[in-house]
């Protein structure tokens, strides 16, 4: 037997070798068996060629020739689809892992922002427990009075972060859990035994709104609500707050109505410190404000549904 013949017998051993160690990755490794098939046919296909130069150069058989260009062709079609099989597997694994990343970093960012509005309203319900603390030391009515209302606008801003760390939705926030707690704050607040003031509301339910414009609607709520219990009722002890919000096709619509003894012209002016924020914090989210006299003060807000700079996370 001639070299040749005894060179290609060593090359089908190698690739016998080779056949085996494919055929065991194909049983124990699943995710291996659709590029590896490609694999395993590349290592059967030169078989053939060494089987019939043992053929040819060992026995003077040349029968097999004559299929070599065909197993050649085979060959070299099956290495260009295992190329582009591979390469397909590689950008997909690519991907993947990719898409596991943009994951993992929402996850992270997600629970930054849940951390940030934690410590947020932590903070802010410590500088709320202060000015407590200042407005029980205090003897002066008007310099605790101011500091009560302090106290509730920051606390208005503490609810909105309250919920927006407890909600699985860091873009969008119930408006019906912000106004349930802000004006559960003012009823604490203003309603007692001496103060038969009734508040009510009637909130849309499934209203939701971006969380930039969230704090400022708390705010706008706390300002005209805690204006009613204050003004309103002046010599009386007795009244009807009423809140009501919903929606139109493209606007939030906000009513606070009560039947006291309406709105002083000073306040319209501009004079009075809550209007006036009420009127800038309005501007800000885009809308616009009507005030009516008639049996007591209506104030109606407007601003549109879809925020144009709404924040992305």
């Amino acid at each position: 037997m001639s070299f040749i013949a005894l060179l290609n017998l060593a090359t089908l051993l190698v690739y016998g070798i080779a056949i085996v160690l494919i055929v065991k990755n194909l049983v124990h490794r699943p995710s291996y068996r659709g590029e590896g098939a490609f694999v395993l046919i590349l290592a059967i296909i030169p078989c053939y060629v060494s089987i019939s130069n043992v053929f040819e150069h060992g026995f003077f058989i040349d029968y097999f020739d004559d299929y070599e260009g065909f197993f050649k062709d085979l060959y070299a079609m099956f290495f260009l689809i295992y190329l582009y099989v591979h390469s397909v597997k590689k950008e997909q694994t690519q991907r993947i892992e990719h898409e596991r990343q943009i994951k993992s970093d929402f996850k992270l960012k997600t629970k930054l922002l849940t951390e940030i509005h934690h410590r947020v309203n932590n903070n802010l319900q410590i500088i709320s427990g202060l000015l407590a603390m200042q407005v029980e030391s205090e003897n002066d009515i008007k310099l605790t009075t101011s500091l009560g209302l302090i106290q509730n606008r920051i606390m208005a801003i503490a609810s909105v972060h309250k919920i927006i760390y407890g909600s699985p939705n860091l873009l969008y926030v119930d408006l019906n859990l912000i106004f349930d707690s802000i004006l559960g704050n003012l009823k604490n607040t203003y309603i007692n035994k001496e103060n038969n003031v009734e508040l009510y509301e009637k909130i849309e339910e499934g209203l939701e709104m971006d969380l930039d414009r969230a704090i400022p609607m708390g705010l706008i709520l706390n300002e005209l609500v805690s204006n009613s219990f204050r003004h309103a009722f002046m010599n009386r002890n007795h009244g009807k707050i009423i809140v009501n919000l919903g929606k139109t096709i493209n606007q939030f619509v906000l009513v606070v109505k009560d039947d006291g003894n309406g709105i002083d012209n000073s306040i319209l002016d501009g004079k009075g410190m809550g209007l006036s924020l009420v009127r800038n914090l309005v501007k800000q989210l885009r809308g616009t404000m009507e005030i009516k006299k008639e049996n007591g003060a209506t104030v109606e807000i407007k601003f549109p549904i879809l925020n144009e700079s709404q924040i992305h996370i």
